[in-house]
């Protein structure tokens, strides 16, 4: 895996566990971390972003690695599921949950194979691509900036939800764009009152953000109170790691960011398989709380030991992670 920041992978493993969280029973695990389980991966692929190479070179790479992931996983979970027909195609191409925002009835659903999770990856092209722009073209990063803002407020109208995330990319690009310059101003380094006037402002945004679920452009009561709930919700999981560095507890955290691109693509399926052995165990009992934990643990677990044997090949280490 490389040279890797033990800190940036144990963020990315508080992330990939309220991800999970967020499609299991036990949702309300991460209610308080709805402004920041998503933007955590953009932000932290900025801060970890090395300008090595061309930008053609940089894009060719970064479009083959996650187009190999996109495809494999998503024929993965249409072999586990045993559900593979010309709409999973479309809806593979078409690479979001659902046509129309969630409040339209009725809407079009696409990625319905347990495969809904991956239009992250798609999303992370077009992002990298945007936020490529910002660091190659740096002179024009000012007007580039007011660009992405306007172009995200603007496709907050669109009737649809666009193709491969593009409608939600000026965003993200922006968030991978923040995580570039925290890295560049030694964020790291903010003194302890720093830290709590950040978590201050954390928190007094999320009691008034409403609900939020990028995923399907639902940005709650501000695109901008979204923008800092990412922004600073990212830099409290960075600095939360770096005390969890060397500690039992990161060392968890961190083995599942090192194994979080797998666990995020195959987690639906685990999460199906905990569902099915709670009915199965339990027929009178309905799905709980209890049931949503036992669905996180199935989910990170599984995603984890299928990542563990997937790493073994050196085709699919090289091609995709």
């Amino acid at each position: 895996m490389g040279n890797r920041l033990d800190y940036v992978d144990i963020a990315k493993g508080i992330g990939i566990v309220l991800v999970v969280c967020s499609h299991t029973d036990a949702l309300e695990l991460m209610w308080l971390f709805m402004g920041m389980f998503v933007p955590v991966f953009y932000f932290c692929s900025g801060y970890t972003f090395s300008q090595k190479g061309s930008l053609k070179e940089l894009m060719v790479k970064r479009f083959r690695k996650l187009m190999a992931a996109y495809v494999f996983f998503n024929v993965l979970m249409f072999a586990a599921f045993m559900h593979f027909s010309w709409r999973e195609i479309g809806g593979m191409l078409y690479s979001r949950y659902c046509l129309y925002p969630l409040d339209v009835s009725p809407n079009v659903k696409f990625l319905t194979s347990g495969n809904y999770p991956m239009w992250f990856l798609t999303s992370m092209i077009v992002t990298y691509l945007l936020f490529y722009l910002l660091v190659y073209y740096e002179r024009f990063r000012l007007p580039l900036i007011a660009g992405y803002a306007a172009l995200t407020l603007a496709f907050t109208f669109c009737p649809i939800l666009l193709p491969w995330s593009i409608d939600t990319a000026f965003l993200t690009a922006l968030f991978m764009y923040a995580g570039m310059l925290a890295r560049r101003y030694e964020v790291m380094k903010t003194s302890w009152w720093q830290v709590a006037l950040v978590a201050l402002v954390y928190v007094g945004a999320h009691l008034v953000a409403g609900d939020i679920n990028l995923s399907v452009r639902m940005y709650g009561t501000s695109v901008v109170l979204y923008f800092v709930l990412g922004v600073t919700g990212s830099c409290l999981a960075l600095w939360v790691s770096r005390c969890l560095e060397h500690t039992l507890v990161g060392n968890f955290f961190k083995s599942m960011g090192q194994h979080s691109l797998t666990i995020f693509c195959v987690q639906i399926f685990f999460i199906v398989v905990a569902k099915d052995a709670w009915a199965f165990l339990l027929p009178d009992v309905p799905l709980d709380y209890w049931a949503g934990v036992l669905e996180v643990i199935f989910a990170l677990l599984g995603g984890w030991a299928v990542s563990v044997v997937l790493h073994k090949s050196q085709y699919l280490r090289r091609v995709i992670f």
